[in-house]
Protein backbone atom coordinates (compact mmCIF):
# COMPACT_ATOMS: atom_id res chain seq x y z
CA UNK A 1 0.00 0.00 0.00
CA UNK A 2 1.18 3.50 -0.83
CA UNK A 3 -0.29 6.85 0.07
CA UNK A 4 0.08 9.92 -2.10
CA UNK A 5 -0.93 13.49 -1.31
CA UNK A 6 -3.46 15.18 -3.52
CA UNK A 7 -1.84 17.70 -5.83
CA UNK A 8 -3.09 21.29 -5.78
CA UNK A 9 -2.46 23.17 -9.04
CA UNK A 10 -3.07 26.89 -9.40
CA UNK A 11 -6.82 26.32 -9.78
CA UNK A 12 -6.92 25.33 -6.07
CA UNK A 13 -8.82 22.15 -6.93
CA UNK A 14 -7.28 18.97 -5.53
CA UNK A 15 -6.18 16.58 -8.28
CA UNK A 16 -5.51 12.82 -8.00
CA UNK A 17 -2.12 13.02 -9.72
CA UNK A 18 0.62 10.56 -8.83
CA UNK A 19 4.20 10.00 -10.02
CA UNK A 20 4.77 7.07 -12.38
CA UNK A 21 7.37 5.87 -14.84
CA UNK A 22 6.66 4.24 -18.19
CA UNK A 23 8.87 1.68 -19.91
CA UNK A 24 8.95 -0.17 -23.21
CA UNK A 25 10.32 -3.72 -23.29
CA UNK A 26 11.12 -3.71 -27.01
CA UNK A 27 13.65 -0.87 -26.65
CA UNK A 28 14.55 -1.37 -22.96
CA UNK A 29 13.85 2.31 -22.37
CA UNK A 30 12.16 3.85 -19.34
CA UNK A 31 11.29 7.45 -18.61
CA UNK A 32 14.18 8.89 -16.59
CA UNK A 33 12.11 11.11 -14.29
CA UNK A 34 8.70 10.68 -12.65
CA UNK A 35 5.76 11.58 -14.87
CA UNK A 36 2.56 13.06 -13.51
CA UNK A 37 -0.33 10.67 -14.09
CA UNK A 38 -3.99 11.42 -13.53
CA UNK A 39 -5.99 8.69 -11.78
CA UNK A 40 -9.27 8.87 -13.72
CA UNK A 41 -12.09 6.57 -12.63
CA UNK A 42 -14.16 7.88 -15.55
CA UNK A 43 -11.66 6.67 -18.14
CA UNK A 44 -12.27 3.18 -19.50
CA UNK A 45 -8.62 2.66 -20.45
CA UNK A 46 -5.12 4.09 -19.91
CA UNK A 47 -3.65 6.79 -22.14
CA UNK A 48 -0.10 7.96 -22.76
CA UNK A 49 1.11 11.03 -24.65
CA UNK A 50 2.82 10.59 -27.98
CA UNK A 51 5.85 12.55 -26.68
CA UNK A 52 6.50 9.82 -24.10
CA UNK A 53 6.04 7.15 -26.79
CA UNK A 54 8.56 8.96 -29.00
CA UNK A 55 11.09 8.97 -26.15
CA UNK A 56 10.47 5.24 -25.62
CA UNK A 57 10.92 4.70 -29.39
CA UNK A 58 7.46 3.21 -29.86
CA UNK A 59 6.48 2.88 -33.51
CA UNK A 60 2.86 3.19 -34.49
CA UNK A 61 3.39 1.19 -37.66
CA UNK A 62 0.87 -1.68 -37.94
CA UNK A 63 -0.77 -0.81 -34.61
CA UNK A 64 -4.46 -0.99 -33.80
CA UNK A 65 -5.96 2.49 -34.05
CA UNK A 66 -8.98 3.74 -32.19
CA UNK A 67 -10.81 7.04 -31.81
CA UNK A 68 -12.24 7.88 -28.38
CA UNK A 69 -14.80 10.57 -27.58
CA UNK A 70 -13.90 12.47 -24.40
CA UNK A 71 -16.28 13.85 -21.78
CA UNK A 72 -16.28 17.23 -23.56
CA UNK A 73 -17.12 15.45 -26.85
CA UNK A 74 -13.72 16.06 -28.47
CA UNK A 75 -12.08 13.24 -30.40
CA UNK A 76 -8.92 11.51 -29.23
CA UNK A 77 -7.08 9.64 -32.00
CA UNK A 78 -4.94 6.83 -30.59
CA UNK A 79 -3.02 3.67 -31.27
CA UNK A 80 -2.59 0.76 -28.88
CA UNK A 81 0.71 -0.43 -27.39
CA UNK A 82 1.73 -2.57 -24.41
CA UNK A 83 4.00 -0.57 -22.11
CA UNK A 84 5.32 -1.20 -18.61
CA UNK A 85 3.74 0.89 -15.86
CA UNK A 86 5.93 1.57 -12.83
CA UNK A 87 3.85 2.74 -9.88
CA UNK A 88 4.11 2.42 -6.12
CA UNK A 89 7.30 0.37 -6.21
CA UNK A 90 5.80 -2.22 -8.58
CA UNK A 91 5.69 -2.62 -12.34
CA UNK A 92 3.57 -4.58 -14.78
CA UNK A 93 2.57 -4.69 -18.44
CA UNK A 94 -0.27 -2.34 -19.24
CA UNK A 95 -2.14 -1.55 -22.46
CA UNK A 96 -1.93 2.16 -23.26
CA UNK A 97 -3.68 4.11 -25.98
CA UNK A 98 -1.14 6.62 -27.27
CA UNK A 99 -2.20 10.03 -28.54
CA UNK A 100 -0.72 13.43 -29.33
CA UNK A 101 -4.01 15.05 -28.26
CA UNK A 102 -3.74 14.62 -24.48
CA UNK A 103 -3.55 17.78 -22.36
CA UNK A 104 0.04 18.82 -21.61
CA UNK A 105 -0.58 18.73 -17.85
CA UNK A 106 -1.82 15.10 -18.00
CA UNK A 107 0.57 13.12 -20.21
CA UNK A 108 -0.60 9.86 -18.61
CA UNK A 109 -4.17 8.97 -17.69
CA UNK A 110 -4.75 5.85 -15.61
CA UNK A 111 -8.18 4.32 -16.26
CA UNK A 112 -10.34 1.33 -15.37
CA UNK A 113 -8.64 -1.26 -17.60
CA UNK A 114 -4.96 -1.30 -16.81
CA UNK A 115 -4.98 0.55 -13.50
CA UNK A 116 -8.17 0.19 -11.44
CA UNK A 117 -8.32 -3.52 -12.29
CA UNK A 118 -4.84 -3.93 -10.72
CA UNK A 119 -5.30 -1.74 -7.64
CA UNK A 120 -7.70 -0.76 -4.92
CA UNK A 121 -7.88 3.03 -4.90
CA UNK A 122 -9.16 5.05 -1.96
CA UNK A 123 -9.74 8.75 -2.57
CA UNK A 124 -9.64 10.49 0.82
CA UNK A 125 -10.23 14.15 0.10
CA UNK A 126 -10.82 14.97 3.77
CA UNK A 127 -7.25 13.92 4.60
CA UNK A 128 -6.03 15.04 1.16
CA UNK A 129 -4.50 11.71 0.24
CA UNK A 130 -4.92 8.82 -2.17
CA UNK A 131 -4.27 5.28 -0.98
CA UNK A 132 -3.26 2.71 -3.60
CA UNK A 133 -3.13 -0.99 -2.80
CA UNK A 134 -1.86 -3.44 -5.40
CA UNK A 135 -4.24 -6.36 -6.06
CA UNK A 136 -2.22 -9.55 -5.72
CA UNK A 137 -4.76 -11.42 -7.87
CA UNK A 138 -3.71 -9.49 -11.02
Amino acid sequence: MRKYPYYIPQSKVYKPWIPVAIGYKKTHRITPAPITALIDSGSDVCFCSKSIAVFLQVSRKNKERKVFTTANRSKLHTFLEALTLHVGGRHYDCSFYISDELPHETPVILGQLGFFDHHRITFDLENKEIEITYNLDN
